[in-house]
Formats: C-alpha cells, sequence, structure tokens
C-alpha cells in the first residue's frame, strides 16, 4: 500500500477517514468535475470544507443523530458533500434512485420518515415535488440546479460554498460516532417485491473497507471513474466511500451515454462496472472486428488466443511472445487507448460474470475483478484474488466474512459487514438473519476444495419443470449472452415440459449476418421477426447449450425487438433483469411457445 493510505481498521467512523485523508494530502484531488468541457479537481481540503459548511448548516436546522436525509442526484461531486455531512452529525442517508417514479420516491420517503431531501433539479425535483405532496414528514427540499421559487425549496449551492463553520459542534457529533451507529438506509430495488431498507452501520461499510488493502494496492495517481448508480451499494462502497478513505481520485460522467467519451477524457485507472456492461462493449467489439476484412479477423482472434495461453502457462515461448506483444502494440493497445489508455483493473459486481467475458477483457490487458455480495453485506463477502483468479468463481471470502453453505445449497455468510436488519421489519430481519448471525443470501452456489465460490443461480428463481428438474436459468442466459449475436435472454419453463427463452438480438451483429446472408433489406421489427434469423439464433442456443443436459436445452425461442430497459421496467437501475416482470409482461407469447 502507498504511504498515504490510512489504517482503515482503527476508524471510528466513515467521515473520520475523509478528514484523515484531508488533513494528510489536502492539495491530492479527491473528485474530478466536468467544468467548460474538462475535467478540473476538487481537492481533499476544499472536499472537507464544503463537508463541514453544510454539517454546520444541518446543525443549525436541528437536525438530530438519527435523523434520515434523502439524496436523489445523479453522480456529481455534491452527492460526497451531502451524504458526508448527514453521516458526520450522526444523522442518517437515505438515497433514491434517479429512475424512481414519484409513487417510489414517496413510499421510499415516507417508509424512511426522511425530514429533509437534497437534489439537483429539473425532472428529478419535478418527480420530488409531486411525491412531497403525499410525505408528511417531509419539511424541506434542498435544490443545486434550479430556482428554488417555492416555499418548501431551499438553494443548496450558497450552503457548501460559502458560510461559517462549526468546529465545536461538529468534532462533539464525531465523537459520538462508533462502528455500531446506523449510517444509512438503503432501499433493495426491488425485481420482484416492495423494497425493503437495509439498516448498514458505519462498521458495516468499513468491514468491507478494512479487506480492501488484502486484495488491492492503490498508486499514487489512482483515479475512478463513477457511473453506476450512487443509490446501488457497490458503487457507493466501491466508488464513494473506497477512494474517499484511501486518498486517490473520483471523476464522474455526465451520463450513462457519455461514458466512452468520459473515459478517454477522465482516463481513469480502475473502473467499477456490472456484467451487462462488459457484455455490451464486449458484443460491440466482436461486431466491429467482424466487420474488418478477414485476415484482420484472424489477427485479432489469434491475438485474443495467444493471451489466454499466456495467462495459462504463466510464458508463451519465444516466438510466440514477440507476436504476442506486436499483437498487442496493433490490437490490444488501440482498444485500451478506448478506455482511456491507463485503466488497469475493471471490478464487476452485482451478477454472475460469464467466464467467456472475462477472459475477453483480460485477454486485451484489461483484468477483471469479480466480486460477489449484496445490498445486506455492504455489499462484499468474496472477490477473485488478482493474483490467483479462477474464472467462472466469485473467488474466496474476504477477509472478516466467513461462507458456507445450508442444505440446499444456499449460501450464508457472517462478519461484521452483514447489516443491521431491515428498517422496521423485524419479521423480513428473522427471515434472512438466523439465531447464530448466519446471513441467507438467497443464492445458491458451491465451493470448491480451495474455497472458491461459484454462483449457480438465486433460490428463488430455481425453475422445477414438470419432471421434477430443479434448472438454474441464470446459469443458461449467461451461455446465451455470451454469443455475439445475443444481447439478451430470459428463459422460462417452471412446471413445463422444456425449456424456451426470449432473445432479443445484437443489432449491429444480427445487421451484419443479414448482409452477409444476402437478405432482403427490411426494418429492425420485421428483421427479427422472421423464421429465418429465428432459425439461425435457434442453432447458435443449441451448439451454446450442447454441453448440458437435456432438460435445460432450450426447445423455442422468441425473437424481442426491443430490448429489456430500466426504462420499460424490466430491468433494475444496475441492469439486473426483473424476472417476474418479464414474465407477466411477456406472459402470452411464453405460453404460445408450448402450443
Amino acid at each position: 500500500m502507498s504511504k498515504k493510505t490510512p489504517d482503515i481498521r482503527q476508524t471510528r467512523s466513515l467521515p473520520e477517514a475523509l478528514f484523515i485523508q484531508a488533513e494528510q494530502h489536502p492539495y491530492h484531488a479527491a473528485q474530478l468535475r466536468r467544468k467548460k468541457g474538462a475535467y478540473v479537481p476538487i481537492t481533499y481540503m476544499e472536499l472537507a470544507t464544503r463537508v463541514r459548511r453544510l454539517a454546520t448548516h444541518l446543525l443549525q436546522l436541528g437536525v438530530a443523530p438519527g435523523d434520515r436525509i434523502g439524496i436523489l442526484m445523479e453522480n456529481r461531486p455534491e452527492w460526497a458533500v451531502v451524504d458526508y455531512a448527514t453521516l458526520s452529525i450522526g444523522a442518517v442517508t437515505v438515497p433514491l434512485y434517479c429512475t424512481y417514479r414519484p409513487q417510489d420516491i414517496a413510499f421510499v420517503l415516507n417508509d424512511a420518515g426522511a425530514r429533509l431531501v437534497f437534489t439537483s433539479g429539473g425532472n428529478l425535483l419535478r418527480h420530488l415535488l409531486e411525491a412531497a405532496a403525499s410525505c408528511p414528514a417531509l419539511e424541506r427540499i434542498y435544490v443545486f440546479d434550479d430556482a428554488a421559487e417555492q416555499p418548501m425549496l431551499t438553494q443548496a449551492g450558497p450552503l457548501i460554498d460559502e458560510g461559517a463553520i462549526d468546529e465545536e459542534g461538529i468534532e462533539q457529533r464525531l465523537r459520538d460516532l462508533d462502528r455500531q451507529t446506523l449510517a444509512t438506509l438503503v432501499y433493495t430495488s426491488g425485481t420482484t417485491a416492495r423494497p425493503k431498507g437495509v439498516m448498514l452501520s458505519h462498521g458495516n461499510i468499513l468491514a468491507n473497507l478494512d479487506a480492501v488493502p488484502d486484495i488491492i494496492t492503490f498508486e499514487r495517481d489512482d483515479l475512478l471513474l463513477s457511473f453506476l448508480p450512487l443509490a446501488h451499494m457497490l458503487e457507493r462502497t466501491a466508488s464513494h466511500f473506497l477512494p474517499y478513505s484511501f486518498g486517490i481520485s473520483v471523476a464522474f460522467a455526465e451520463r450513462p451515454d457519455t461514458v466512452a467519451k468520459n473515459l478517454t477524457e477522465a482516463e481513469p485507472t480502475i473502473m467499477i462496472t456490472v456484467p451487462r456492461m462488459l457484455e455490451v462493449v464486449r458484443n460491440r467489439i466482436l461486431a466491429q472486428v467482424r466487420k474488418q476484412p478477414r485476415l484482420r479477423q484472424r489477427l485479432f482472434f489469434y491475438f485474443l488466443t495467444l493471451a489466454n495461453e499466456r495467462a495459462q502457462a504463466g510464458r508463451l515461448p519465444a516466438h510466440k511472445r514477440w507476436l504476442h506483444r506486436w499483437l498487442d502494440r496493433k490490437i490490444g493497445q488501440r482498444i485500451r487507448d478506448r478506455f482511456g489508455g491507463r485503466l488497469r483493473l475493471l471490478v464487476s459486481g452485482g451478477a454472475p460474470l460469464g467466464i467467456e467475458v472475462a477472459e475477453f477483457f483480460t485477454s486485451l490487458g484489461i483484468p477483471v475483478i469479480e466480486g460477489y455480495g449484496l445490498t445486506e453485506s455492504a455489499p462484499l463477502l468474496t472477490v477473485n484474488p488478482p493474483e490467483a483468479p479462477r474464472p467462472g468463481s466469485v473467488g474466496k471470502a474476504v477477509s472478516g466474512v466467513e461462507i458456507r453453505l445450508a442444505d440446499d445449497g444456499e449460501i450464508l455468510a457472517r462478519g461484521a459487514n452483514i447489516m443491521l436488519g431491515y428498517w422496521h421489519n423485524p419479521e423480513a430481519t428473522k427471515e434472512v438473519i438466523d439465531d447464530e448471525g448466519w446471513f441467507h443470501t438467497g443464492d445458491i452456489g458451491r465451493l470448491d476444495e480451495d474455497g472458491y465460490l461459484y454462483i449457480t443461480d438465486r433460490k428463488k428463481d430455481i425453475i422445477v419443470n414438470s419432471g421434477g428438474e430443479n434448472i438454474a436459468p441464470q446459469r443458461i442466459e449467461a451461455l446465451l449472452t455470451a454469443d455475439p449475436m445475443i444481447d439478451q435472454a430470459v428463459v422460462y419453463g417452471d412446471q413445463k415440459p422444456y425449456l424456451v427463452a426470449l432473445v432479443v438480438p445484437n443489432e449491429e451483429a444480427l445487421d451484419q449476418w443479414a448482409r452477409e446472408q444476402g437478405l432482403p433489406q427490411t426494418d429492425w421489427t420485421h428483421l427479427c421477426a422472421s423464421a429465418v434469423v429465428r432459425k439461425m439464433l435457434q442453432t447458435h442456443i443449441n451448439g451454446l447449450l450442447s454441453p448440458l443436459t437435456s432438460f435445460e436445452q432450450i426447445r423455442r425461442i422468441h425473437v424481442l425487438d426491443k430490448p429489456f430497459s430500466i426504462d420499460n421496467g424490466l430491468l433494475t437501475p444496475t441492469l439486473k433483469v426483473k424476472r417476474r416482470k418479464v414474465y407477466e409482461a411477456y406472459r402470452e407469447v411464453l405460453e404460445s411457445l408450448y402450443s
């Protein structure tokens, strides 16, 4: 570890770790924000000062320890200011997803009993004002961007950019914090039922940070690019609490659709991502490769072959070693430049990562560390050690975490990172945390002889066919989406004689294939409805699933011309498929596949 890294294990609270960094490295960049088309730094001293100014205002307002304060903002520097100011005075942060509808916002604010909410403006403010009409406990809304023209609104910018600091009052609140203090209520994204408020303490999150030095060695110039929603615990711990606790920098993507541009501008060294994002990038790269002349295609795939050989053997023969270096300069470096040219590590979480996807990026010289966890574990439970990864697994338990399997294969976890419980829901808490402190994850897995964990499925998503066979749909879906021709897939077949699937093809790859086949030019909807396309995809799927058992084969498919998305309510904000919602939306189509 670098000399600037504090001993997190001795830290009592999350803001204490930030303030240590501000004291030790006041002029080091804590954040980078876009201003007039370029990234400009905000130092640790500036960040800490802004936090203390806002904390002072909250003290003057009479915010008490334990009061809940909401944040409804896109990823931006002020997110950290509000979060750390809230935590510094012993209050509790309640993050909300920017994709929430007004009724979702109202549910979370009412369930949490939030007194105040901070937002940026625009559509978020409009949704928040609509929700506020049914939130009797909500006293005030703070706005960073829009004008505060209503009695309930207060301009937030001046509070952090100017004003006195009550050092004594803040220090007193900081002294009262310890690792048992409730820090945040994080509402699960709710793939099936109403969201539950996960109660995480300062110690729950710090326990995750305690394990980091055993996993990653930070460099002085390390920089993360934050683009996943900060309301999600993976992004918040890994791209928010972690960098500010270890003294590294965070740049913010403007929007999800500008990530590719912001990568080249910010030049990050580390990025937190989800499997779906990596699958999309891989498929796009492969689709572009297939447009190249055949010689270039062959060189690209030979480059991947050499990289895999080196990964497996540890070293290539001399003649291959020279060729691999040459191909890496011509191919690998050009792709890495699209990521900014400095990216040395991708951290993937939120869902199982396909082996082919992990190996693909590692072959390109961008290693992927896969982790596993849940909101309830703040979120990290296991990680694939960088020095000895096992693709297909999610690695070994991190320091301070115990993992074991129940009789039915459910993954159980215990450690200082496990949540305090569900907010105002002791019944739900008792359902997942047993008397011995084991948290029942709801995931099914297996452990190998060296303690590497493999996720096979969600317990509640397991398909039991009409023959009584248990089938893990996520395992099959991961195999399908590894094919560059397939973007998304959802398997169906509970209490049915065989499996069927909804398939969303990759538009670029399918268009290229259609041209190569000389198919008549037509629009996307008609192309997806084509029997020729359906037959081709079914043939691909048959080949992909050939190693599996007979009852895990996909007998029939329906090709969709529209993807599952957050906007149509079929993906969570972290890009997980809402399986039950998909089944409901396409029930007639799915049932027709059994006609």
